[in-house]
């Protein structure tokens, strides 16, 4: 692997109740780019970045992020990985704020309360911290799960079909997000169903 690639997905293949969902799969994702998984439903993309997080195995294959095996999910991978799912995972308990301080004391990130306050300005979240998801747009709940993933301040972020269900404003609003994590020198892996998506975010683009 070289020092300038972040993802290393090599020959995996995985199935699920019998069912080949992936087979033989390779793609390298470069430190610092917007890799764009596309393909039709059931392809396979959301299950491909399962893997890469570490959230289920491959039946045969490797994945490394930054050098850590993907399957062992150690400490230092988990660090190195932020995702943010197609749903929505905000827990309809808390508040926006709740949540984020939750996610901040999980990591043992010091002085979490100002970690919050400091990702809520960056994110324009500061006036829905006392909000529950219900209460606030799916925009804003798509922005609030970003900001929290990112949060940590992990190397490799994982997104899966970020703009998904949104309308094209705030599908738009998802999309600077993004370039704002790209250009910060995140590496990017997404899905995605819009071609245009893809080709306002993404340097490179595999089909599935």
């Amino acid at each position: 692997m070289s020092k300038d690639t972040a993802i290393v997905i090599a020959n995996v293949s995985c199935s699920r109740k019998g069912k080949k969902i992936l087979e033989d799969v390779t793609l390298d994702v470069e430190s610092g780019t917007v890799m764009g998984l596309l393909g039709p439903n059931g392809a396979g993309k959301t299950t491909l970045i399962r893997l890469v997080a570490g959230l289920a195995r491959p039946d045969a294959g490797t994945i490394h992020v930054c050098g850590e095996d993907a399957a062992k999910r150690s400490v230092r991978f988990r660090r190195l990985i932020g995702l943010v799912p197609q749903e929505n995972t905000l827990e309809s308990e808390l508040t926006i704020g709740e949540s984020l301080l939750a996610y901040a004391r999980l990591y043992g990130i010091n002085d979490a309360k100002e970690m919050v306050h400091q990702t809520a300005e960056r994110y324009h979240l500061s006036d829905f911290l006392d909000k529950r998801p219900e209460e606030i747009s799916g925009g804003m709940k798509r922005r609030a799960v970003i900001a929290r993933a990112a949060m940590t301040d992990p190397g490799v972020l994982l997104l899966d079909e970020p703009s998904a269900g949104l309308d094209p404003d705030l599908r738009h609003e998802v999309w600077a997000l993004i370039r704002k994590l790209r250009d910060a020198g995140k590496t990017l892996l997404l899905t995605t169903h819009y071609m245009e998506e893809a080709e306002r975010l993404c340097g490179r683009i595999a089909f599935l």
